[in-house]
């Protein structure tokens, strides 16, 4: 009897995807991204047998390549790599890139190596930046990938190429999604014209007027750029996967892991300091979000089955040829990867569940017990920040000037009410994203592919995943380890004690203005 680990290769049998991975050379664009470091772990941990990857990395705050690049595997996600896998760096290369700049960045002499060593493309490079300048947006979302596009096309043995977007890149103007390619507004070349013609400045005040019912300019040029492959990824084995919000791991490499403040990590991070009081969300409405080793997961396993469905067009096309008949063309595969289908969570219990083990782990960093309260009216929304966010910051401000100390917490508020603003378009709404090709996507893995490559929301339990997705971030992104929580649980005592304390004082002279007032009248 085949025993097999999780998280490395059978010694006697390889499964259908390890076996498709296996002696190949592979081209990962963003490495140093969220994405990118889960996608980079699980390959060098679960398919080990790959020959090499190439991994884009640009200069980034006057650091070297060297720097970042041995920096990078000091994140404790890769520690677990490091541990099964010593010989890791031996397989590991560092192209020199920046998706900003023309042809990425990279120089010739590496160009030509990508096109005669690579077999897999995974294009995870992007700003994901709600609020990105779109000029930059359009260079890297749009821009580069053009490029690699092109470069692809004279790949001499690529066997598939995966293009990470968004489910929401086809949000605008419609409640239901499929996995199709819609007609986007404008070609990226066009745009890429129009930017370079008007300076920055300009650009940022009619960027409402360009967006026109996208929600940003995340948004939109992630669906121009699909748009592109219709017209640069002709004739390649290419296919798109579109994941919903993004969040922390369920279990791989490290329960919980994230490093970045998007999109609903923020607002748990926020809300665990005790910063975050008000949300502009509607409660009844679903909250997709899906874990990063998921959709990691469902990365590598799309490749894999991108390759497949090529093989079998091109083996049909053959046939028709010898049969004069004329070739079928098919659109690449789209995989809406989207947890409202096959999980669904509304944003009460999404703000329930985080509220539930955010008190059983209390940091030592908060500033007040953890409160949240969810409001769909715009209006009431506006009063709740200002009772809740803005009188309390305007008071320990000034109590800070007072000190000598330099007040932030009105600067911090106001940096937080943008991010709310602009994350609100995702809370107050819903919509249905089929997702037929992944459920199909699912079905064909092995049982040891669904262990090995675990993608399948259906089976995770939510209740189970926001205590490693509360715990998470408290200790990466919050930065509090799991050694201070008897600290952490006796501070938030005496801030429970403080809180209510204040709130009582405040009602009672509430009551005693009211009380005067009325006197007045008798």
């Amino acid at each position: 009897m085949d025993i097999y680990n999780s998280n490395c290769e059978s010694t006697t049998q390889l499964s259908e995807i390890q076996s498709f991975y296996n002696d190949t050379t592979i081209f990962l664009t963003g490495g140093t991204g969220f994405m990118g470091n889960l996608i980079l772990d699980k390959l060098i941990r679960t398919c080990s047998g790959v020959k090499r990857i190439y991994i884009l990395i640009r200069e980034k705050k006057g650091k070297t390549i060297e720097e970042r690049f041995k920096e990078l595997f000091d994140d404790p996600v890769f520690e677990l790599m490091k541990k099964e896998q010593p010989n890791f760096l031996e397989k590991i290369t560092a192209v020199i890139g920046d998706c900003a700049l023309p042809n990425m960045g990279i120089e010739e002499k590496y160009i030509n190596i990508i096109k005669d060593e690579v077999n897999i493309v995974i294009h995870s490079a992007a700003t994901v930046r709600f609020d990105e300048h779109l000029r930059i947006a359009v260079n890297i979302n749009i821009i580069a990938l053009q490029d690699i596009l092109k470069i692809s096309q004279n790949i001499k043995n690529l066997k598939a190429f995966v293009h990470i977007s968004t489910a929401y890149s086809n949000c605008a103007g419609r409640e239901v999604v499929d996995e199709i390619f819609y007609k986007p507004p404008i070609t990226g070349d066009k745009l890429l014209q129009v930017v370079n013609s008007l300076d920055d400045e300009y650009i940022t005040r009619i960027t409402p007027s360009l967006l026109g019912e996208w929600p940003n300019t995340y948004a939109m040029t992630k669906a121009i750029a699909e748009g592109e492959i219709m017209t640069y990824g002709k004739g390649l084995p290419i296919g798109v996967i579109r994941p919903s919000m993004i969040i922390a791991t369920d279990n791989e490499p490290v329960p919980g892991w994230i490093n970045n403040f998007y999109g609903p990590t923020g607002v748990v991070a926020a809300t665990g300091i005790g910063l975050m009081r008000c949300m502009n969300a509607d409660s009844t409405k679903t909250a997709d979000i899906v874990p990063g080793d998921y959709v990691s997961n469902a990365v590598l396993a799309c490749a894999w089955d991108i390759h497949n469905k090529w093989k079998e067009q091109n083996a049909s096309n053959e046939m028709k040829v010898d049969n004069l008949e004329k070739e079928t063309l098919i659109d690449p595969p789209i995989y809406n990867f989207v947890s409202s289908s096959a999980n669904p969570l509304t944003w009460g219990e999404f703000s329930a569940l985080n509220k539930k083990y955010g008190c059983e782990v209390p940091s030592v960093k908060a500033i007040s017990p953890i409160l949240l309260r969810l409001s769909k009216n715009k209006y009431e929304y506006q009063i709740l920040c200002f009772i809740l966010h803005i009188i309390p910051a305007f008071i320990i401000d000034s109590l800070a000037k007072l000190t000598g100390k330099k007040p932030l917490l009105m600067e911090g508020y106001r940096k937080m009410h943008k991010f709310s603003e602009v994350i609100s378009y995702f809370s107050l709404k819903s919509w249905t994203f089929n997702d037929n090709n992944t459920r199909s996507l699912v079905q064909k893995l092995s049982k040891l592919d669904q262990t090995l490559f675990r993608f399948d929301l259906t089976k995770l339990s939510w209740n189970e995943y926001f205590k490693k997705h509360v715990i998470g971030i408290r200790m990466y992104i919050v930065k509090d380890p799991m050694e201070t929580l008897s600290e952490g649980r006796k501070w938030n005592q005496k801030l429970c004690i403080a809180y209510y304390t204040l709130l009582s004082i405040l009602a009672a002279t509430f009551l005693l203005i009211l009380y005067g007032i009325c006197n007045l009248f008798i």
